[in-house]
């Protein structure tokens, strides 16, 4: 029982000139509508299949914020919940980067590369805690080998850790005009005719850390009605997803300082990500730890929130419980801050100059792409 929706943006033109960007997202925020009255166990278990994308990440939220309510028995293995949702976001970014990316740019998918990869990390997402250990370092490492290999093929044209060592925008570009792989040969297009497409002065999300969620967060998803549709963070869209979170890596924030929060910032970002998630999967990480994914905040009586990194961004449960049943429930999913409707794509595309609908419709779908959405999406142009 997925909660169906869309994103529908319109694009309102005057000649060449791109005067409106609308976006509206139109899937219901039923979470309190449809979990309020259940057990908290069930809850739980309901969660994740309300959701057609980022399931375990939607089930270790939840389980997270109930257990942080102080339901009794939605306490999953952190670690397991964690090394989930680090290979769910794996998984994702291999089709974001070889399935979603050509098709936003009118190419065939890639999608021999992902079914490997996804049959890969199958079996341990399938696993239990405590049985086959998503944990366990010698099968982390070989997982991590495994997936690596498809990545360095299919995606970075080279090894991960040569990748990873590429050292700024111009050792990027040189890889992008090799055009080793679809990927590389994507972003060498976007930079060479649309290298600003989709810049915004949105700023990117600060830190979830617990003193600003509970400070700034909580405060407003209690007291807001909209937050749930158009979250801001202290009153301002922000940003969030693969480029905040890798925006101190040394190769991102030289593409970033050359072109700003644009499509291909956002891309690279995310191959940034990829490659550092396989050498955390492998323990071969040179940077400092990641923290957790997840974060559970007991805001007390009875009500909790979760934090969790997704690969299209924060994550947001809050729950309130009283005797073992729901009686409330919130979630914010990464969508609702990417495509508010003053955030990052309407203030990336406004002002966009371009001859045609077909080449305006695809600009739009790139910055579309490069932003993430777990709904499908519609671009409408109406001219004044």
């Amino acid at each position: 029982m997925p909660i169906e929706g869309e994103l529908i943006v319109r694009l309102d033109r005057d000649g060449r000139h791109l005067r409106r960007v609308t976006v509206r997202v139109t899937r219901p925020t039923a979470a309190a509508r449809v979990l309020t009255g259940r057990s908290a166990v069930n809850a739980a278990a309901t969660v994740p299949l309300l959701y057609s994308l980022c399931g375990h990440a939607q089930g270790a939220a939840a389980a997270s914020a109930l257990a942080a309510a102080g339901a009794r028995d939605v306490r999953g293995h952190p670690a397991c919940h964690d090394d989930a949702v680090l290979l769910e976001s794996v998984q994702d970014t291999f089709r974001h980067l070889l399935i979603d990316g050509p098709d936003a740019m009118g190419g065939a998918p890639c999608a021999a590369p992902v079914a490997a990869a996804r049959a890969a990390i199958a079996p341990y997402l399938r696993a239990t805690c405590g049985s086959t250990a998503v944990g366990d370092a010698g099968a982390k490492h070989a997982l991590a080998l495994h997936v690596s290999g498809i990545a360095a093929e299919a995606i970075f044209g080279m090894p991960v850790a040569q990748w990873r060592a590429l050292n700024g925008a111009e050792a990027l570009l040189t890889w992008c005009a090799g055009g080793r792989t679809v990927v590389a040969s994507a972003l060498a297009g976007i930079f060479a005719d649309e290298p600003m497409l989709g810049r915004s002065a949105v700023p990117p999300m600060p830190p979830a850390r617990p003193d600003a969620l509970l400070e700034i967060v909580v405060p407003a998803m209690r007291g807001d009605a909209a937050f749930e549709r158009a979250p801001t963070w202290a009153g301002t869209p922000v940003e969030t997803g693969a480029l905040p979170r890798m925006r101190d890596d040394h190769l991102v924030a030289d593409v970033q300082r050359r072109f700003g929060n644009a499509v291909g910032t956002r891309m690279v970002a995310r191959l940034a990500e990829l490659a550092a998630q396989i050498e955390e999967l492998s323990g071969t990480a040179t940077g400092p730890v990641s923290p957790s994914r997840i974060q559970a905040i007991a805001l007390g009586d009875g009500e909790g929130l979760a934090a969790v990194e997704t690969a299209r961004g924060l994550l947001l449960h809050r729950a309130r419980v009283r005797a073992e049943r729901v009686v409330d429930y919130q979630i914010v999913a990464p969508t609702e801050w990417n495509f508010h409707p003053e955030g990052a794509l309407p203030r990336g595309l406004e002002g966009l100059e371009l001859d045609d609908d077909v080449h305006l419709s695809r600009a739009a779908r790139l910055a579309v792409h490069a932003l993430d959405p777990c709904v499908g999406s519609r671009i409408e142009v109406g001219h004044a």
